[in-house]
């Protein structure tokens, strides 16, 4: 039976442009590449170099910290470059895409039998899918022995611009059901599926499978919401997660043993010409997909959400691994001559202090600007109205702040 999670406190940012939610192929890309952001806690040892002809699913790289952890191509092609930061830190291995040459893993079709616990961990590490798994705490990889005392599926998407989940599911059911059996295999208690209400998302049928329909503003899709409300981590409790699109891929990888590193995302945002969901590939250029599809004057592209996402700029201007978004805005770099004394018609404000306010359904063109400079925080509850969660925000903030 499903259970019911009413979230009151929380904020849906109106920000223009939202995506049409129906999909459509995105522009060719001819490059791609692994982010070491992506991959929290991870030392890489290489497994391959400039110049050395790769198949999408071949094992590049492999963390010397979590022994067994493999990374694959998403791609077919050549490697192109492998940039690092400061003190030699893994920023990006760059694949130039050329042809669709992949590594074949064992296929069980829809033959539910094969799919034991071994069976599918290992296919889950030799394909790299593994490192779709994340932990929390930490968000870290987990290790290839390790068990959960759950997995999280979040099948709810409620970032600004976000696509629906629903939309991309619909495409893919059949493999999503067939990947919830395989994640069912790999904890001996729940697999919480994650929905929205009114939804036509199902996973009831699958063994162990326990739906969590989540109703209410951002954060009610985020899986630290979840997992807070349905089944709280401890000192000894530690639960995975995973997103709907990498539940489809691994579904997809055991029904016909190939690896799916495609990605329905949203391009979307004040800066977007035709805001809409696209077909592309995880770790896609984002220069050559927003290539023509911005509107003109200065645009920041972000990989993932405006709140969390990160800005495109080289040698990691790609799309993130756990990113299903592309949101674009102005870079606001403009002054705004007396700008306090305006009444706001095209501002927002939680706390109502613009005239914008008596028309509530009126979405805002967000750009970069902060609104000011720096200022001291004033406790005046802004941000207890948006936590859901049972915690002190005002007091975390300032403990950040100070360096407590």
């Amino acid at each position: 039976m499903n259970r019911t999670h009413s979230i009151v406190r929380g904020l849906d940012l109106p920000i223009t442009n939202p995506p049409k939610q129906t999909v459509s192929d995105g522009p060719d890309v001819l490059q791609a590449a692994l982010l070491g952001d992506d991959y929290v806690g991870m030392k890489p040892t290489m497994l391959v170099q400039v110049g050395d002809r790769v198949k999408r699913g071949q094992p590049v790289i492999q963390d010397k910290k979590n022994p067994g952890v493999i990374l694959t191509s998403p791609v077919s092609g050549t490697v192109n470059a492998i940039h690092r930061g400061e003190k030699r830190r893994f920023l990006s291995m760059v694949f130039d895409v050329e042809g669709d040459e992949s590594v074949e893993f064992e296929a069980s079709g829809d033959d539910l039998h094969k799919l034991t616990p071994e069976t599918v961990r290992r296919q889950l590490i030799n394909s790299g899918l593994w490192t779709a798994l994340r932990t929390r705490p930490y968000s870290k990889t987990p290790a290839v022995d390790s068990t959960p005392d759950s997995i999280f599926v979040t099948a709810i998407d409620t970032n600004p611009l976000a696509a629906n989940p629903e939309v991309v599911v619909a495409q893919n059911h059949e493999k999503f059901v067939l990947g919830l059996h395989a994640l069912s295999t790999l904890t001996k208690n729940n697999v919480y599926l994650c929905l929205a209400p009114n939804g036509d998302i199902r996973g009831d049928e699958v063994p162990n499978v326990q739906t969590e329909v989540f109703d209410g503003p951002h954060p009610a899709g985020l899986v630290g919401t979840h997992i807070n409300m349905v089944n709280p981590v401890g000192p000894t409790k530690t639960h995975w997660h995973i997103n709907y699109q990498d539940v489809i891929a691994i579904g997809t990888l055991f029904f016909d043993g190939t690896l799916d590193a495609s990605r329905i995302i949203a391009l979307a945002g004040p800066g977007v010409e035709d805001p809409r969901l696209i077909k592309t590939v995880i770790g896609a250029n984002l220069g050559q997909l927003t290539t023509g599809q911005l509107n003109e004057g200065e645009n920041r592209v972000i990989s993932g959400s405006i709140l969390s996402g990160r800005q495109s700029q080289e040698p990691v201007s790609f799309l993130g691994r756990f990113h299903l978004q592309v949101s674009v805005i102005r870079e606001g770099d403009e002054r705004e001559f007396l700008g306090w004394m305006a009444p706001g018609l095209k501002k927002f404000s939680i706390t109502r202090a613009f005239a914008s306010a008596m028309n509530p359904a009126q979405r805002v063109a967000f750009t970069t600007a902060a609104g000011g400079s720096r200022r001291s925080m004033v406790p005046i509850g802004t941000y207890e109205r948006v936590m859901p969660l049972d915690i002190l925000p005002t007091q975390l903030l300032r403990a950040l702040i100070v360096g407590d």
